[in-house]
């Protein structure tokens, strides 16, 4: 590798005096133009690289690119400082970890169409890079893959983009212009990627978020109340780290995955309700705690939950929900539940107080649209009438909205 660098900068040196290396009678032919072959290497299992004199580095091949891990060392980092272009060819599928780190002078980068991830530190720390678009079918970016690029200002990030993990682009002037106290949520293709740090009291998350990614909410200490869409699917690890003012938070039925450590550190937290009886929920302690590590509140769920097993396992505090439509908690869904529920609904209607306890609440509003009507009473009758006719297996009310929600 040395040697090569050595024979091109000799090139290089030779040339403004006009000499020629060439064969004895020969005519001296050379190219001043020219860009040279500084250093070449693998860069995976089918890729090749090849660094030019002009500071363009080019990756071809395909397949995915190796890890910037102890067996996988990055191949050009000594010559981090000389590359200035960047092209990555057509059949590459992902970039490794931390491959362009620090490269203080890259201004140009060239993705192909290819690509589906963009590993964790990818592109951090690359001083001089003003823009990136990132092709379509990129489905992931990872943690920190852009940030502290202090001239990122334009940013393209196509509809493929099904994931993008914690301070992607932390620290780039692109972010901080999505990020604002007017527009207190970066959300991209439906994932919040960021909540503004100074929002305080009651927030409410946007029915637009179906993903609340790594770290969202990180060090929100303000945030005395939330409110989770039923759009939401997944909670990402360490989303909400730090909001040391928040009290209790509903997770709905819609959410599939809290991730590690969603709720750590949230001193006040004294209930959760997870509403999905089949959540995963990452299997340690401090998935929720308050502090050292401990959750001294209340997690509220179904009988025989994901959420009953977790509470149990740790010895957390665990009380059982009424089952969705069961507003009595007479352990049947049938007429008698319709009939509160519409009762309900009329005293509201009048201005009257509705009657209900939270939990009663949870129960009525079946449909998790944030109303308690009509609409509930009859789904709840709907719900009676074929758990009384149906010789399958009965589905219980979570199955069944879940199931009647995705019909056309």
């Amino acid at each position: 590798m040395q040697c090569k660098r050595i024979i091109a900068t000799l090139l290089c040196a030779v040339i403004p005096f006009g000499i020629a290396i060439s064969p004895v009678g020969a005519p001296a032919v050379l190219s001043a133009e020219a860009a040279s072959v500084v250093d070449s290497g693998t860069c995976g299992k089918n890729l090749t690289w090849k660094l030019e004199s002009s500071g363009t580095l080019t990756v071809s091949g395909t397949g995915d690119m190796n890890e910037d891990l102890d067996s996988n060392p990055c191949p050009w980092k000594e010559y981090g400082d000389e590359i200035k272009n960047v092209i990555i060819g057509n059949g590459v599928t992902s970039i490794g970890m931390g491959m362009f780190d620090n490269c203080n002078n890259l201004t140009s980068l060239s993705l192909p169409d290819t690509l589906k991830t963009i590993s964790a530190y990818s592109f951090s720390s690359c001083k001089s890079l003003e823009s990136v678009v990132i092709p379509n079918g990129v489905t992931n970016i990872g943690t920190s893959a852009f940030s502290s690029c202090k001239k990122l200002s334009n940013v393209t990030i196509p509809a493929s983009v099904t994931n993008i993990s914690a301070l992607a682009f932390s620290g780039t002037p692109w972010f901080e212009a999505q990020r604002s106290i007017d527009t207190p949520f970066v959300i991209i293709n439906g994932l919040l990627i960021n909540v503004f740090y100074k929002l305080s009291g009651d927030v409410v998350i946007p029915s637009t978020v179906n993903k609340i990614c790594d770290q969202a909410a990180w060090g929100c200490s303000e945030i005395t109340s939330l409110t989770i869409p039923e759009t939401v699917t997944e909670i990402g690890h360490n989303a909400f780290n730090g909001c040391e003012q928040l009290k209790s938070v509903t997770i709905p039925s819609s959410v599939e995955n809290i991730g590690m450590q969603a709720f750590i550190k949230c001193t006040a937290l004294s209930e959760v309700f997870i509403l999905n009886p089949d959540a995963k929920i990452y299997d340690r302690a401090n998935t929720f705690t308050n502090e050292n590590d401990k959750f001294s509140g209340v997690i509220k769920g179904y009988k025989g939950s994901t959420a009953e097993k977790y509470a149990q396992k740790y010895n957390y505090t665990f009380k059982t929900l009424a089952q969705l439509g069961d507003v009595n908690s007479d352990e049947y869904i049938n007429a008698v539940d319709a009939s509160s529920v519409l009762a309900y609904y009329a005293r509201i209607s009048t201005n009257q107080e509705g009657g209900y306890t939270e939990e009663q609440m949870l129960a009525a509003d079946v449909n998790h649209d944030g109303t308690i009507n009509a609409v509930d009473a009859s789904n709840i009758l709907a719900y009676y009438a074929y758990a009384s006719t149906t010789k399958e297996d009965i589905l219980s009310m979570v199955e069944y909205m879940k199931k009647i929600k995705k019909m056309p």
